[in-house]
């Protein structure tokens, strides 16, 4: 690999003291109003807030997550309410820094509405989600702009056709598309469909139709790019013993390939997507069965698609997992368990990246605190603002795919900045420090997948980069 730039090679780069992190989230249960919570706590578990309880007309029953925009604004759905009819949920935002919320939308049926899944930050800056209802009747993709704070439904979903009843969150892969699940619908009595969506050119394309048997069926959660190019996902329902499975698709040749079934022992009715954790190492929760019957975190290695169970959930800790597991800028994992402990409406949990054994930050009651917390938290620099690196990094990478070079651009804020380069085994090509608004990389000519990991005093946000 060759670096154009004129950049020190291997040269350590000393980060700066990181600030103290915070987490948001949401529930969609309890406060003020018993409508749900906007809530806010330290990393530590200390220093718990509400700061925001839901009503009728904001909308109430999140079941979802925030997501930070580069405006430096928070960003969430609610699931119902709203002043839409029927009232469908709303599109919000919360300023960080103040507590104001911004109700953004009201929803209906025929524009986007009931949204389960969390927004992301595209690369081009512009939030996307995707709903449970849109203008066609099977579900709906849409776009934010952050600067305008304008909403467009850029796809309708045809329920027959392209799958419907969209509720896990979207990613973009490194192909810049973005990836997604339909929970219903398709060509196989309502089983549910892969599908992606181009930004860039308007195209949606369904990949893959669940066939309701073996192969599965109502696939709740999202998708995960793994660093091999194949993506991982869940089933709720459907495989051998109708209890859900765990399955990876590979988009280049239209692979699809039944990984685990669940049953009744080892864990059952996957809700949630599966996560990247690591070079050749992803994890995943899954919601019932297990030692507990309170489901259990699990680690996937795509090289040799071995699955290891790792943490039994029970009622002292938290169980029944129904959103995410999150990576944070201190290495660890942290996650919301909808059931149990002390207070028996769910807790917070911070989880160490080694063992993945959970720590408690916070017992929710239902009383002013909230309850049955259902989506991810959104851990960021208690300093946020529009500089954020935790969340979403000021940096593009491109193009992708590529014969060979790319080009890093990264705002003056971002930087200084160490990059990592892995291949597709996740073994390490090159580390250097970024200390130019642009670099350009030379990845070399041996197509396949590349992970660029860049990492500030703020977070760390990796990029992969196909070779054609």
């Amino acid at each position: 690999m060759r670096i154009i730039t004129l950049l020190p090679a291997l040269v350590a780069l000393q980060l700066v003291a990181q600030d103290p992190l915070r987490i948001w989230g949401l529930t969609p249960s309890g406060g003020a109003n018993s409508k749900g919570t906007i809530f806010r706590v330290d990393a530590d578990g200390n220093n718990f807030t509400t700061v925001f309880d839901f009503t009728d007309a904001s909308g109430w029953g999140p079941e979802g997550g925030l997501v930070l925009a580069s405006n430096g604004l928070l960003y969430g759905c609610t699931t119902f309410g709203g002043e839409g009819v029927p009232g469908a949920g709303t599109l919000f935002t919360i300023d960080p820094t103040n507590g104001t919320f911004t109700k953004l939308r009201d929803f209906n049926l025929s524009n986007g509405g009931y949204n389960w899944g969390t927004p992301i930050v595209g690369t081009d800056g512009m939030l996307y989600g995707a709903g449970y209802a849109g203008s066609t009747g099977g579900g709906s993709i849409y776009r934010v702009d952050p600067t305008t704070n304008t909403y467009t439904e850029v796809y309708g979903l045809t329920q027959a056709i392209d799958g419907a009843g969209i509720t896990g969150s979207l990613v973009q892969g490194a192909d810049g598309w973005l990836y997604g699940t339909g929970s219903q619908g398709g060509a196989n009595n309502q089983s549910g469909t892969l599908f992606r969506y181009d930004p860039v050119t308007d195209v949606f394309t369904k990949l893959h139709d669940f066939d309701g048997a073996d192969g599965g069926r109502t696939p709740y959660g999202g998708i995960c790019e793994a660093d091999n190019g194949w993506f991982y996902g869940t089933t709720y329902e459907g495989g051998f013993n109708n209890r859900g499975i765990i399955y990876k698709y590979d988009v280049v040749n239209d692979v699809f390939t039944k990984i685990h079934d669940m049953d009744d022992t080892d864990g059952m009715n996957c809700w949630s997507s599966i996560k990247r954790l690591g070079p050749d190492l992803l994890v995943g929760c899954v919601a019932g069965g297990g030692l507990n019957s309170g489901g259990y975190v699990f680690t996937l290695v795509p090289s040799t698609d071995a699955i290891t169970l790792t943490t039994n959930f029970s009622l002292a800790t938290g169980a029944n997992p129904v959103g995410d597991l999150v990576n944070a800028p201190d290495g660890q994992l942290y996650g919301l368990l909808s059931q149990g402990g002390s207070g028996f409406f769910g807790t917070l949990c911070r989880f160490d990246a080694t063992t993945l054994q959970p720590t408690v930050l916070h017992h929710f009651a239902n009383g002013a605190d909230g309850g049955l917390p259902r989506g991810e938290p959104l851990v960021i620099s208690s300093a946020v603002g529009v500089h954020e690196l935790a969340a979403r990094p000021l940096f593009s990478v491109g193009p992708n795919p590529t014969a060979g070079e790319v080009t890093v651009r990264c705002e003056a804020v971002a930087l200084p900045m160490q990059a990592r380069v892995t291949d597709a085994l996740g073994r390490t090509v090159q580390v250097f420090a970024v200390t130019n608004a642009v670099t350009t990389i030379d990845l070399g000519d041996v197509p396949g997948m590349r992970s660029i990991t860049l990492t500030s005093a703020k977070g760390t946000r990796t990029e992969r980069v196909m070779v054609e």
